[in-house]
């Protein structure tokens, strides 16, 4: 159900749309779609978000242009994705608040993915998940064109971890997590001590030691932003994180069906690409910490599967909502986990 309160927000005001959210069109005629963009210029979300620019303008003979304004320049993204529900903006490439639709929660579902095999089999817009995803933003009226893969996830920290394969273990490290309640629950189940902290606080945490380490972030993300104050990595690939390429529906649907054909299948080609990009950017950002003295830990494929198995056990049980655990015990039907929703 929608919850959303209608907002003259400053997206909108920075937009100087027209009342209604149409979609403007310059001297020639063309089409000009604004679209959010979260990164700054240089951030492999951006780029590929520039080539389906381009490829829609070629795709189209002009008829739809992308202007892309990116690092947040028009509202972070749940201001964002409120908008593109109204009609304020038109497209974006940005992450999926959950306050609309609490089944979005499943993407912080940990182990829901193992390895880029998963990902590569079930992370598509054609994929169970990918349906789902669909039906879930339709009904904000927003379609998905899209998703980026940003990568599997990890735990840095300050100090070594104890115990760091032995899931419910001792971790003796205090963890920052989201106010996510299964990003949290999980992180105490494997054994770490918890306190709920803002993004934009942790660097300031991790440097004063109100917190050891945090969880939540790629190699990439590691690298840029903390490399200075941590000095271990787990790639514990715990969570796979992705942004969505979504535009408003009704604008979606106002193009001709030959111009939808060219959209969807640049988001397409934006999501198989988005595969080998992160799966790359791990690598890379890896082996940076790794040059800057930071101890990198990796987990073997049997590792990983023992973490996923006693996730699905002590943590998924956290969403139990009618319609996320509707949601759980389909995907888990169609990926082949043992699943027991919290009331069984």
């Amino acid at each position: 159900m929608k919850r959303r309160q209608l907002l003259a927000s400053a997206g909108a005001i920075a937009l100087g749309l027209a009342a209604g959210g149409c979609a403007s069109s310059d001297d020639d005629g063309a089409l000009i779609l604004r679209v959010a963009g979260q990164n700054n210029d240089e951030h492999p979300n951006t780029t590929e978000l520039q080539k389906v620019a381009t490829t829609v303008e070629e795709g189209t003979s002009g008829r739809v242009r992308m202007e892309i304004y990116p690092n947040n320049q028009l509202g972070d993204y749940t201001l964002m994705y409120d908008e593109l529900g109204q009609g304020t903006m038109h497209m974006g490439l940005i992450s999926t608040p959950t306050s609309l639709d609490n089944r979005l929660e499943i993407q912080f579902l940990p182990y829901l993915f193992t390895n880029y095999s998963d990902v590569y089999r079930y992370f598509t817009l054609d994929s169970l998940l990918g349906q789902q995803l669909r039906e879930i933003h339709r009904a904000q009226d927003i379609e998905l064109l899209g998703l980026f893969a940003e990568g599997f996830g990890g735990i840095a920290t300050n100090r070594p971890v104890s115990s760091p394969a032995e899931m419910g273990a001792d971790k003796d490290v205090m963890l920052r997590v989201p106010e996510i309640p299964i990003s949290a629950g999980h992180a105490k189940s494997m054994g770490f001590g918890t306190v709920s902290m803002a993004y934009a606080d942790v660097y300031q945490g991790l440097q004063t030691g109100a917190v050891d380490g945090w969880t939540g972030g790629h190699p990439l993300v590691n690298y840029l932003q903390f490399k200075d104050v941590i000095t271990h990595y787990y790639q514990y690939n715990n969570m796979f994180e992705a942004t969505h390429l979504l535009i408003n529906r009704p604008t979606f649907e106002s193009l001709s069906p030959a111009d939808q054909v060219v959209l969807r299948e640049a988001g397409k080609t934006m999501t198989k690409n988005s595969f080998e990009i992160s799966k790359d950017a791990e690598e890379t950002y890896r082996k940076k910490m790794a040059d800057e003295g930071i101890e990198v830990v990796e987990f073997d494929d049997a590792d990983l599967k023992s973490f996923a198995e006693d996730a699905r056990k002590s943590a998924w049980s956290i969403l139990g909502d009618p319609g996320q655990v509707k949601m759980i015990e389909e995907l888990s039907t169609e990926m082949g986990f043992d699943y027991t929703p919290p009331s069984a």
